[in-house]
């Protein structure tokens, strides 16, 4: 991500990914607050990866294993989404565009 101020680059860190959850930064350079400006290929990603996790996760509910292995299954699938979107999410926001915020 770049600056609209000073175009200082900001490197968006899991910290900052997950401190940022109305989606304002912070300019660790001037102190700027800005949006990312997210185009239809974000939305794209959304729109895929949403089914993605919800027919994932449909079988793995929907496992033929005993009950206690298969909520242990389904729990760890849904760490390892999470983990996944996060890390993937973030990838794409550092090269998104962005607007300041007044």
């Amino acid at each position: 991500m770049k600056c609209p101020n000073c175009n200082a680059t900001v490197d968006l860190t899991v910290k900052k990914y997950f401190k940022s959850f109305l989606g304002i930064h912070f300019c660790d350079s001037c102190s700027t607050k800005f949006k990312l400006q997210r185009k239809y290929k974000y939305y794209i990603w959304i729109l895929v990866s949403i089914p993605f996790a919800l027919l994932s996760s449909y079988f793995i509910a929907n496992l033929e294993i005993q009950e206690n292995s298969k909520n242990l299954a389904f729990s760890l699938w849904l760490i390892v989404l999470f983990l996944i979107y996060t890390y993937m999410d973030r990838k794409i926001e550092n090269k998104l565009p962005t607007i300041k915020v007044k």
